[in-house]
């Protein structure tokens, strides 16, 4: 017989009665109700709501969302972690690390007081065990890895054998990567929660999710360790064995699964928990109670772009790449449909810890028609129907279909828009070929430009655009032996280049938003959503003001 702990049964009770709170709001007088009591003994305890499926496995990511994010960093600790405000790495895990004189080989040296959760050390051994088995993952998972020597054949099963791959326990605490190529953005690259190191009992501990039935078979070497998970969240208590315990301010966490993004917000103002990122834009009522609350806001490090292929008939021409790119109206679409949440993109890189954006794209209707004629296609004469390969779950997205109307309206250009299942997609994008346009999203996993850039490095089969260019491979391999503003400026005219070529059109940057009651204090920017929980503390508020303000 299956059981589950007892611990948390004041959330089916609080979850009832939000469902009476939320039926006095839409049925009862408009009013501020009462917020729901935290449950005693819970007053030094940070709940997050969350709305996506979540794991306890970092090598199962879905998307690198917030709440993905701050549950693995809670658990586990990564070598090291990026400094949101300059997204230079710092330790973690890893108290230092050297270069080689080649800058092939990097050294990283564990802290000898690292512990996992039921007090055995934290090796190198176990780093390398969790990214083999990273490298058994689906590749837009395993190419985290792919710098490591051999990494990607080892992927792909051409190499069979692991003692051949450039990651090396060397003793207890060292660990030793060997690059093919060299990469100065490397040390950066290990804060991302996909290479946090496992224990050796973790295969056995997610196997079936094993944890639900014993939280004590999930050893992890975090700031807090598992105390009980079921379907409706997780339960975490601050680690006592954790290197930096005494710096945590809280006694644990409690993740708490919405089943929908519109309730989320109503938990925060019901009282039912303290924070939830992301916070839907768009309309909501989270003030329904009293209870203090605010918004804070970041742009995310990703792009959102319409991607051509640049294989197909007149997009092999950059003319009309150009042309389609300027008669696309960013700015009147955000304003319309989204103008809180989106930002017009005008470059594929947002601005960045240590970068700022450039500005390399503008709209020019009447310019984009001089490059069609110019291309041959005057007002979109003799221009073929554009097909445009679409995940079925866009059916209903407001902006391409404004886009696609601004192609028709100022070029004559047609546009057919295809719907597909995400595995039929699949397969047309990395094995037919047979498509002319599709939507690109992009989420960096490391504060570094050349992170985002590198999507134009990828094998053909995973390149949307199957567009590449040698000055660009020669532009980013040499920044990957520069740092500081050498790199930086090597890296600008790599994305000088791709922008002028056009094989994709960056469109929006994407804002998130939190939404934090005012007894949360210690929150911070960060552009990936990597906020470490333990960084966080509560304090009671007194005064009652129901109105949430942002905070940019």
């Amino acid at each position: 017989m299956t059981s589950f702990p007892r611990a948390h049964w004041w959330i089916s009770l609080t979850l009832l009665s939000l469902g009476g709170l939320m039926a006095m709001v839409f049925f009862g007088p408009r009013q501020s109700l009462p917020v729901i009591p935290r449950p005693a003994g819970e007053g030094n305890v940070l709940r997050e709501a969350y709305t996506q499926y979540l794991l306890l496995d970092p090598h199962r990511r879905l998307a690198p969302l917030p709440a993905y994010n701050h549950l693995i960093l809670s658990l586990w600790e990564p070598l090291v972690e990026c400094d949101p405000a300059t997204g230079e790495p710092r330790p973690a895990a890893a108290q230092s690390w050297s270069w080689s004189e080649d800058r092939k080989v990097l050294t990283l040296q564990l802290r000898p007081d690292a512990r996992w959760s039921n007090g055995d050390p934290v090796t190198a051994h176990d780093f390398v065990r969790s990214w083999r088995r990273l490298l058994g993952r689906p590749m837009e998972l395993a190419q985290t890895l792919f710098p490591l020597r051999s990494a990607e054949p080892f992927h792909r099963g051409q190499l069979k054998d692991p003692e051949k791959l450039g990651m090396r326990a060397m003793d207890d605490l060292t660990l030793r990567l060997e690059l093919d190529q060299v990469r100065s953005s490397l040390v950066a690259e290990l804060a991302d929660p996909m290479l946090v190191p496992l224990h050796r009992s973790s295969e056995a501990a997610m196997a079936d999710n094993a944890y639900f039935r014993d939280p004590a078979l999930m050893v992890t070497n975090g700031p807090f360790q598992l105390l009980w998970a079921n379907d409706d969240g997780f339960r975490l208590l601050a680690c006592e064995f954790y290197h930096g315990h005494a710096e945590v301010r809280l006694a644990g966490v409690q993740f708490i699964r919405a089943n929908s993004s519109s309730l989320a917000p109503l938990l925060v103002s019901a009282g039912v928990v303290d924070l939830l990122s992301p916070m839907p834009f768009g309309e909501s009522r989270p003030g329904l109670t009293e209870r203090r609350m605010h918004l804070e806001r970041e742009l995310e490090l990703g792009v959102t772009s319409v991607d051509f292929n640049v294989t197909r008939g007149p997009l092999r021409d950059v003319r009309v790449r150009q042309a389609l790119a300027l008669a696309l109206d960013r700015t009147g679409a955000i304003n319309r449909l989204d103008s809180g949440h989106m930002v017009p993109a005008w470059s594929w890189i947002p601005p960045m810890p240590g970068r700022p954006g450039l500005t390399l794209l503008q709209e020019d209707a009447t310019q984009a028609r001089r490059l069609l004629a110019a291309a041959g296609y005057p007002g979109g004469q003799g221009f073929p129907v554009l097909q445009m390969c679409l995940p079925l779950r866009m059916r209903s997205d407001p902006f391409l279909a404004t886009w696609t109307e601004c192609w028709f309206r100022e070029l004559g250009v047609k546009t057919h828009m295809l719907y597909e299942p995400q595995d039929v997609r699949a397969k047309r994008l990395t094995a037919t070929g047979e498509y002319d346009v599709t939507y690109g999203e992009l989420v960096a996993t490391v504060p570094d430009a050349g992170d985002m850039l590198s999507v134009f490095l990828w094998p053909v089969e995973y390149n949307s655009t199957k567009w590449t260019d040698q000055d660009v491979v020669h532009l980013l391999g040499e920044a990957n032996t520069k740092t500081g503003a050498e790199r930086l400026a090597l890296l600008e005219k790599a994305e000088r280049l791709v922008m002028a070529a056009v094989p994709a059109v960056p469109v929006m940057f994407n804002r998130r938003q939190a939404l934090l009651a005012d007894e949360v204090h210690g929150w911070y920017e960060d552009p990936l959503g990597r906020q470490s929980l333990k960084r966080l503390w509560l304090e009671p508020v007194t005064t009652l003001d129901a109105s949430p303000e942002p905070r940019t």
